[in-house]
């Protein structure tokens, strides 16, 4: 297995000697990056102009309410609330696979330029190549593992989001070669295998890039336009660097 010095070396190398291909390559998730950075700034504008003043008795006089609604409609207020937990996390789970999507097809668009060694001659649609329905059901199974997890405490979603991370990959692999086409469950439990001994590697590969998260907060965002393509190859050598260390396809029985 590469250490992470010498996929970052590979990884800019690409980007830096074709930055028009690698740039274009990452154009969707930079979108979907632009309108997160953009949501948000906007909700803490709208958070920071509102004029809440409530007096202390108003306050008292809600809370009593409140209690009696409670002590009268406990029942309701759990079903409610169990309801309302379901639906923000399944939303939850639906925005995330949503942007893995289009962020992994852009990984795997790096990982055919790794392997063919050629410049995309259309690299917004090397981007756009894994756009499949395999490919969102294991983002998404994969999204509400992680939630899942993470619900437990924030350190075993972390973890576990190392470990389903190749899921997307494995299945572009077995589509690339014709093999037959498992289920998104197979794809993530495949992950969870190759990810052995390699997640601590992962984890500080992530670490070491914490100076471009930086960057990118210090010029509200701009510098996305280099490190995202950056991170994006990086994250396909990281990738084809550990499909290398496998003696053979692994298989679950």
């Amino acid at each position: 297995m590469l250490t992470n010095r010498q996929i970052k070396q590979t990884a800019w190398s690409r980007v830096t000697t074709h930055f028009k291909a690698a740039f274009l390559l990452s154009l969707v998730p930079m979108v979907f990056t632009v309108f997160g950075v953009m949501s948000d700034h906007n909700s803490r504008d709208m958070t920071f102009s509102q004029d809440i003043n409530p007096t202390a008795q108003t306050i008292r006089n809600a809370t009593n309410d409140m209690g009696h609604f409670l002590q009268d409609n406990w029942f309701t207020v759990i079903v409610v609330g169990l309801v309302s937990f379901v639906v923000i996390m399944s939303f939850a789970a639906l925005v995330a696979a949503i942007s893995d999507f289009f962020t992994e097809s852009t990984v795997s668009g790096f990982i055919d330029w790794h392997e063919s060694d050629r410049t995309p001659e259309s690299p917004i649609k090397a981007g756009l190549s894994l756009l499949t329905n395999t490919a969102f059901k294991i983002a998404f199974l994969r999204a509400i593992y992680t939630l899942l997890w993470t619900l437990l405490f924030v350190v075993p979603g972390i973890i576990k989001s190392f470990s389903y991370s190749q899921a997307v990959y494995l299945y572009r692999d077995d589509l690339h070669a014709g093999r037959d086409i498992q289920s998104a469950k197979y794809y993530i439990a495949q992950s969870q295998q190759l990810m052995t001994d390699h997640k601590g590697q992962l984890f500080i590969m992530y670490l070491s890039l914490i100076g471009w998260y930086f960057l990118n907060f210090a010029t509200f965002g701009l510098a996305n336009l280099f490190t995202l393509p950056y991170t994006m190859a990086i994250r396909a050598e990281f990738y084809v660097a550990l499909r290398g260390n496998q003696p053979e396809k692994t298989t679950i029985l």
